[in-house]
């Protein structure tokens, strides 16, 4: 009989769904920026016509947005964080070179995408309590 290896087609199933997950985070950070920056514009062209609950729920809107794009994130990184730990256990049953400790890049965890994407979201966040404190609390917003 001529059975095949199931181990090589593993190893290309979860390189292929590292290579997923880190192109789907990109395309999530594009959208949540491109979502923070539509609200950011609905905040700056109400604030002069519209009522202070038209911002507030705007800045809440864009609280709760950015908690699900942080929790999609992380939800996103295990996913990744899994299939790198699963190509790196088949790389060396299989002897590939691919994954192994040799050709590894510096391990710089602060710079990796997985930290970034969530700091873009927390960052988000904070801006948006930020906009919530000033409309909530006007006099802390300075004269004007």
């Amino acid at each position: 009989m001529n059975e095949k290896d199931p181990l090589p087609e593993e190893f290309k199933s979860a390189e292929s769904l590292h290579r997923f997950e880190v192109t789907l985070m990109l395309g999530q950070t594009a959208v949540y920026l491109f979502a923070t920056g539509s609200l950011l514009n609905a905040v700056n062209y109400s604030s002069k016509s519209s009522s202070d609950f038209y911002q507030i729920g705007i800045s809440l809107f864009g609280i709760f947005l950015s908690l699900v794009f942080f929790v999609i994130t992380h939800r996103s990184g295990l996913n990744q964080g899994g299939a790198v730990k699963r190509a790196k256990e088949l790389a060396e049953i299989l002897g590939y070179k691919l994954y192994s400790s040799e050709y590894r890049a510096p391990n710089n965890k602060f710079l990796a995408g997985k930290i970034v994407t969530k700091g873009v979201c927390l960052i988000g966040g904070l801006f948006w309590l930020v906009i919530l404190a000033k409309e909530i609390w006007p006099a802390a917003s300075g004269p004007g």
